[in-house]
């Protein structure tokens, strides 16, 4: 039976690429558990009156600064590193992340700047209380979670890939690196208006929060 309350289009707005791939596993599990809702997301840019006007949620990498937007905090976005086993055999895999001054690395470049900022990386890494800023040698700096695991997966070097699982990088032949540290993560949050949300928006923010926990 059809949940009238939720039924209808919910149009979901991410902010780059690398949210896009991390929550698509989860977008799509939401949109077969819930047949009666139409699911459509984007990729947008800075949000403008134009832009809330024309979607239900938006997610964002910080609370908003306006006092009429409304943040639903989502959880954690994370990353882990993976190489791919040819490249480990070529050297000493990292035992810490000081180590990965001496690797090459495939550095994931987001927003306005995009792959343009060419000032040395510094990867910031965690591990339980314990936190590590490194300089790394980004041999190859990409817009896109997508293109870091192709060329991660041809050996290149060692790639910080985002995502809810290990599923994808697995799946692409690539071997954890640092298993216990874990690149510092970002939280999400779903920004809406001041309007109470429809039941469909509300239940999309609950299934999310739960995926990111």
């Amino acid at each position: 039976m059809v949940d009238l309350t939720r039924a209808g289009a919910l149009r979901l707005t991410l902010p780059d690429a690398r949210v896009h791939d991390a929550l698509a596993p989860a977008l799509a599990a939401f949109a077969e558990r819930h047949p009666d809702v139409r699911v459509l997301w984007g990729q947008g840019g800075a949000e403008t009156d134009a832009a809330r006007e024309r979607c239900d949620l938006s997610i964002g990498l910080e609370p908003p600064a306006d006092p009429a937007r409304v943040a639903h905090r989502l959880g954690a976005l994370r990353a882990r590193l993976y190489a791919a086993p040819g490249y480990l055999a070529q050297r000493p895999p990292p035992e810490h992340p000081i180590d990965l001054a001496l690797h090459d690395c495939v550095g994931l470049h987001v927003g306005p700047q995009r792959g343009h900022d060419s000032r040395p990386a510094r990867w910031r890494l965690w591990s339980g209380s314990e936190r590590v800023v490194v300089t790394v040698r980004e041999r190859y700096g990409v817009d896109t979670p997508a293109m870091a695991m192709q060329l991660a997966a041809r050996g290149v070097g060692i790639a910080a890939l985002h995502a809810t699982g290990t599923a994808a990088p697995l799946a692409a032949g690539l071997v954890p690196v640092l298993p216990g540290w874990e690149m510092e993560p970002v939280t999400l949050y779903a920004l809406s208006g001041p309007r109470r949300l429809p039941a469909r928006a509300r239940a999309l923010v609950d299934w999310l929060a739960r995926a990111l926990a």
